[in-house]
């Protein structure tokens, strides 16, 4: 689906992409957002969306699964920040390559703009190869999974916080999540009591 370039120049875009955890992340961010009364607009290619006034919006996108035009019409997205959550995965194995699997990512993160930030999954080996790379003018931030145990039906965050989750890579989601959030000025006790209130 086609993006209205005109209608978010105006806004804070925000990307999150990878082959794992994209739905997942965006789900938890926007939780939170609408936890704190924060509007957003949220764009995913393979369905219909509604474009309001809000200052920012939330893209997201599986480049694994994406056609060559889809993949073309995300980049024209122009992000401001966007995070690279998980790049290893079989899917890689469509390419011809893994060469041209990666080159993807790498054009991506190369569109990121000077004064723009590149967020990178440190657990993920590819990720950091593509968020590593030195881009003049571009903040570049690792973040990790959250400190943490499973529990009955969740997880508890740091020894202190109970959260409803039956998803195994949840810590891994919510340490992407917090450190997306805090880049755009939701403090970490908004992040956390957001987390208190999130189901599956």
């Amino acid at each position: 689906m086609a993006i209205d370039l005109q209608q978010i120049k105006d806004k804070q875009r925000i990307a999150i992409i990878g082959n794992e955890g994209t739905n997942e992340i965006t789900k938890i961010v926007m939780h939170i957002l609408d936890s704190v009364n924060k509007p957003y607009d949220h764009i995913n290619l393979d369905e219909a969306h509604k474009i309001s006034d809000a200052s920012i919006v939330i893209i997201q996108g599986n480049f694994s699964k994406m056609t060559q035009a889809g993949y073309e019409e995300f980049l024209k997205f122009n992000h401001h920040i966007a995070l690279i959550h998980h790049v290893e995965d079989e899917n890689s194995r469509d390419f011809n390559s893994i060469e041209e699997f990666i080159d993807k990512y790498e054009t991506f993160a190369d569109n990121t703009p000077k004064s723009g930030t590149l967020l990178y999954n440190k657990e993920d080996n590819l990720a950091m190869v593509i968020g590593e790379k030195q881009r003049e003018g571009v903040g570049l931030f690792e973040y990790e999974s959250l400190p943490g145990n499973p529990i009955e039906n969740g997880f508890c965050i740091d020894g202190k916080l109970n959260v409803l989750s039956g998803n195994t890579n949840f810590l891994s989601h919510a340490g992407a999540t917090k450190s997306l959030l805090r880049l755009i000025s939701i403090s970490e006790e908004q992040i956390m009591n957001g987390f208190s209130t999130y189901k599956d």
